[in-house]
């Protein structure tokens, strides 16, 4: 059989025509050094040789109020462990940032391919692994995109309401080995801020005996992996992603609160026997805070301190999975006596808070290719401190559980999972009423 090229370079495509996007009038941010500015949004832009991209001094400008809303949020660390026993696989549980510095491994990016052609392109200044000052070229792409609708309804016999959603997306691609990584973060007009996890490149297969799947010896070739080419299997795998998000919710001090939807029986007379009502409860320690997520409840980060017009506190809804388009990964693949998971807890549950601590960074903890226990998020929180109005940090795990498709091979169409931070109640009404009327 003859090798041909991965990316396709000698297939011949139908001709595409091209599409141009256009700012007529100019950008609708500026950028100051790293400082950058979007609508009623201000936050820092800083690079790490760990984590990549630091989005830190987050604020929304509330008709005229600057109000926090993140002091600090990066990537945490990440995992990508395999599910093959085989000698030549067992080990593979690669740390991407904690072993081998995601930001050093920075690809620079292709403009109107890697990120649209409207983007602006930033260059950083970052150390090597031996400290050295290395500069990436276009490290980091900056650009507002449509986005659907922001709200639209009809009245019957009335002029249409409705008005376009835009985003401010913060775009970082890391190359780690066979994997391409991109990163971004996404402002909303609304208040929403959204990370985006995208995996492509090229999957990490073995050689096996089976050419098809009617081969004698293709039902234990294929044990652990999905045959994707004649002789070669995609093994199962995960990529698990942790973001360190230090909030400030209109301030420093904040609380982790609860609220499950439930159903109770109908004391209040008429022909319905149940009712939807919400329990709602403080989830006072760390330990208590470390949870899988359960997509049908609410978990928030609220201010006691603060409330909105109608005596509510104000809030951020943490959302650890907001959808994706592989099979979400609920937790480590592993049994609990696995060597990994002892290490790396973390990548179990999807939500951790733990109280603000300077040297806690890294779920993983400081040096996980040394390390021969947990270290990090469950070291962390097993002192089970206080999350009661004090200065805390949200850990969000997410992450997607790889089995492998023919469609992924030679080269993988990027793969997306979806992570939110919301407002709840934190303003006193549609955040974007008005905005870009013409």
């Amino acid at each position: 059989m003859t090798a041909r090229p991965f990316d396709g370079r000698d297939r011949v495509a139908p001709a595409v025509k091209p599409m141009q996007i256009i700012e007529p009038e100019g950008k609708n941010y500026t950028i100051t050094g790293d400082m950058i500015h979007w609508r009623n949004w201000d936050f820092h832009l800083s690079m790490n040789s760990r984590v990549g991209p630091m989005i830190s001094t987050v604020t929304y400008n509330d008709n005229g109020t600057k109000r926090k809303v993140m002091y600090e949020g990066s990537l945490g660390g990440m995992i990508v462990p395999y599910g093959d026993p085989d000698i030549g696989w067992y080990f593979k549980a690669y740390l991407d940032s904690g072993d081998y510095g995601m930001g050093t491994l920075t690809s620079p990016i292709a403009r109107g391919k890697d990120a649209p052609s409207n983007a602006v392109l930033l260059n950083e200044t970052i150390a090597d692994y031996t400290g050295v000052p290395m500069e990436i070229p276009r490290a980091i792409a900056v650009f507002e995109r449509y986005a659907g609708p922001e709200y639209k309804h009809q009245e019957m016999g009335q002029p249409n309401v409705s008005t376009e959603r835009r985003e401010l997306v913060v775009r970082w691609i890391s190359t780690v080995g066979n994997y391409d990584y991109i990163f971004d973060w996404i402002f909303h007009e609304n208040g929403t801020i959204g990370i985006d996890a995208g995996a492509t490149g090229i999957e990490a297969v073995k050689g096996v005996k089976a050419k098809t799947m009617h081969d004698e010896t293709a039902k234990d070739d294929t044990r652990y992996g999905t045959l994707i080419d004649h002789n070669i299997v995609g093994t199962t795998h995960q990529h698990i992603y942790n973001f360190r998000l230090d909030l400030d919710v209109d301030g420093e001090n904040n609380s982790l609160v609860a609220m499950d939807p439930v159903v109770k029986p109908n004391t209040a007379g008429g022909p319905r026997t149940s009712t939807m009502q919400v329990n709602q409860y403080n989830i006072g320690n760390e330990q208590d805070a470390a949870q899988k997520f359960d997509p049908g409840t609410i978990r928030l980060l609220s201010n006691p301190n603060k409330e909105n017009r109608m005596g509510n506190p104000v809030s951020y809804q943490i959302i650890p999975y907001a959808g994706g388009t592989h099979p979400v990964a609920k937790g480590a693949q592993f049994a609990p006596d696995e060597w990994i998971y002892h290490r790396l807890s973390f990548m179990d549950k999807q939500l951790w808070v733990t109280r603000y601590h300077p040297g806690e960074r890294f779920p993983e903890g400081k040096y996980p290719n040394r390390s021969t226990h947990d270290t990090g998020l469950g070291q962390y929180s097993k002192d089970n401190e206080s999350l009661d109005n004090t200065d805390a940090v949200v850990w969000m795990t997410t992450g997607t559980t790889h089995v492998a498709r023919a469609e992924e091979w030679p080269i993988m169409p990027t793969e997306w999972v979806h992570t939110l931070l919301k407002p709840w109640n934190f303003f006193d009404e549609t955040p974007t009423l008005g905005a870009l009327k013409k």
